[in-house]
């Protein structure tokens, strides 16, 4: 096995997918975690991407199951996923956590165009597109951001998490 896959990347993945799926799905936060108007709060996990760009895995798979089970169905987990991915992505390769932060929302003009395509109301792309961006702003920008820069003075959390690998503009 390649020193990239060894167990413990293979547990964090676990753990963060899992993390991210449950914060999702879990019944108290389900109903604000899809639709239009979105406040995912498993979406401040994202940001482990910023630091370490081997969560991309986690978050992603974490995305996959737990848009299983959105009411959109089976475009949900391709087209959710996907934003998800590329969002984790595009964190994995910034050197600023701001400019980080806002990857989700750019990146969830996808889901924008998916639900305005399947809506059965058809509201205003920007209308449901934005509403899906401010989300995203809102739960990785302001409070996201100001969780890592709490968790990043624990010395044990960076160490244990392996979140300070890159020199990065906190």
């Amino acid at each position: 096995m390649s020193k990239k896959f060894n167990s413990r990347f293979i547990v964090r993945q676990g753990v963060v997918a899992a993390l991210y799926a449950v914060l999702t799905m879990m019944p108290l936060l389900s109903n604000l975690s899809y639709g239009p108007l979105q406040f995912r709060v498993s979406e401040v996990l994202t940001l482990l991407a910023f630091f370490n760009g081997e969560y991309v895995w986690g978050l992603t798979i974490g995305c996959f199951i737990a848009n299983m089970l959105s009411p959109y169905g089976a475009i949900d987990v391709i087209i959710g996923t996907l934003a998800s991915f590329i969002a984790a992505f595009l964190m994995s390769k910034c050197k600023n956590i701001w400019s980080a932060s806002v990857m989700p929302a750019i990146a969830n003009i996808l889901v924008g165009i998916q639900l305005y395509v399947i809506s059965a109301s058809k509201e205003g792309f920007f209308i449901v597109t934005g509403q899906i961006m401010l989300s995203e702003i809102l739960v990785v920008t302001i409070l996201g951001v100001a969780i890592f820069k709490a968790l990043i003075k624990n010395k044990s959390i960076v160490k244990y998490l392996d979140l300070n690998n890159r020199n990065m503009v906190y």
